[in-house]
């Protein structure tokens, strides 16, 4: 059986070789040569569930005061054609809306992205690269990151499990219990709320702000 060391050094060069392969997609933003700016609405309903997929990039969640979903993005590529190719596929069945950032594989292209929801709507977050903040939204939430930072403002919600790690990084929940881990940080807290709160991030930081 491996012993911990073993495991660690594992560990550690998987991550490595991550940032091998996702640290130039992040250097791209040092400079654009070309950016589109685009807008999208559609109704939709308060409790609902918010699918939001994307490879690269910085994401912004908010709340609204309607039932609609509002997208504000700008992609940004060192290639033109890489930018009138990029576009987003948004599907609205019922209580369920999948969101979906496509842009061509290998050009150096990111979405810069706000995305406004109903004030009560149940998150579910999947991106690879870039930072992802979320604004006091109620609701449960699965947020996953490869390679960024992750800011969740509480705000009103109240939370009967938060469970939020860092492969390499730190966690900070700010009231929500102490950390463990060495080289990456795990938080597990259990209360009284209403909502469930999952978040992971490869390699990166979790702040939890405003209990």
């Amino acid at each position: 059986m491996p012993g911990r060391s073993s495991i660690l050094l594992a560990t550690v060069n998987k991550t490595l070789l991550l940032l091998l392969v996702l640290v130039p997609l992040c250097s791209a933003s040092d400079h654009w040569d070309y950016e589109e700016t685009h807008d999208e609405v559609r109704d939709f309903v308060a409790g609902g569930l918010v699918h939001v997929r994307l490879s690269v990039g910085d994401v912004r969640i908010v709340h609204g005061d309607s039932n609609k979903i509002r997208l504000h993005y700008t992609v940004k590529s060192r290639r033109e054609s890489h930018v009138k190719d990029a576009h987003v596929d948004i599907e609205v069945s019922g209580r369920d809306a999948r969101i979906e950032f496509r842009a061509p594989s290998g050009g150096n292209t990111q979405f810069e992205v706000e995305l406004e929801v109903p004030q009560n709507s149940n998150l579910d977050v999947h991106e690879k690269v870039g930072d992802l903040t979320v604004e006091a939204i109620e609701g449960d939430k699965d947020l996953e990151l490869g390679v960024g930072d992750i800011r969740v403002a509480i705000g009103g919600a109240s939370y009967h499990l938060v469970n939020a790690s860092a492969g390499i990084g730190d966690v900070n929940g700010n009231g929500y219990g102490e950390t463990s881990g060495w080289l990456g940080k795990t938080l597990k807290y259990h209360g009284d709320g209403k909502y469930e709160l999952r978040a992971h991030v490869g390699v990166g930081d979790i702040t939890l702000e405003g209990k």
